[in-house]
């Protein structure tokens, strides 16, 4: 099996299903900003009296859209992802032990295919070019998104635990440069945010990871000659 390809497959559907699935609410938000038909006049009634800007539910309507979107591409990358090192299981000829399951991957399926992989393959990733930290921060947004409590929405939040445990946080609202890890009430509550420039640099990290395994495959060879002679 080419796992590179299949892999590529999925990634390159997420890249156009996010593009495409974007401009209806990019839309959305451009013509209200400019005042364009269907909302070049004001709307009559409780908006007015509000004092708000006109159109103001529409446009963050838009907007959490969307995040949402993000959302689903971000489970769609994990899942691909996951996929990828199930493939990689069959096409290298291993299993993770009882032991990895109950250590390894209650860290996370991320870290516990990285830990079977690294005798695998005969690495301890320092070589890898994928930005192992935002992989693991896909899984992480993921998982959010997929229990959200937003009664007012569907937006996913990171909570003060969470924070504490991963200060550098990939898929969040505001400002990167601005957070500080060392404040919990700053980090407290911050939206797990899907931009495009985001998602599609994750996209990257995967592939590039992918990559960097395929291109060890002749170590994992290696790895299965030797449990069959000892065998």
């Amino acid at each position: 099996m080419d796992v590179k390809y299949f892999a590529d497959l999925r990634t390159n559907f997420i890249r156009m299903y996010y593009r495409e699935g974007r401009k209806p609410f990019v839309e959305i938000q451009r013509a209200i900003d400019e005042e364009t038909p269907p909302f070049d006049e004001p709307p009559r009634g409780s908006d007015m009296e509000s004092g708000e800007p006109p159109y103001l539910t529409e446009w963050l309507q838009a907007e959490m859209a969307l995040n949402v979107l993000g959302y689903s591409c971000l489970s769609m990358l994990s899942n691909s992802l996951k996929i990828a090192f199930m493939n990689f299981e069959r096409e290298f000829g291993f299993r993770p032990s009882a032991k990895a399951k109950k250590t390894l991957f209650k860290q996370g399926f991320v870290n516990g295919y990285k830990g079977v992989l690294s005798e695998i393959l005969d690495t301890d990733w320092s070589d890898c070019p994928a930005d192992l930290a935002i992989i693991e921060q896909v899984v992480l947004a993921r998982n959010l998104t997929q229990h959200t409590d937003d009664y007012a929405g569907f937006d996913a939040y990171y909570d003060e635990p969470t924070t504490r445990k991963h200060p550098s946080l990939f898929f969040v609202g505001g400002d990167k440069e601005d957070l500080n890890p060392e404040d919990p009430v700053s980090w407290f509550g911050r939206r797990v945010e899907v931009t495009e420039a985001d998602l599609f640099r994750a996209i990257e990290e995967v592939e590039k990871l992918v990559g960097y395994i395929i291109g060890r495959e002749g170590k994992a060879f290696e790895w299965r000659m030797g449990r069959q002679e000892k065998s």
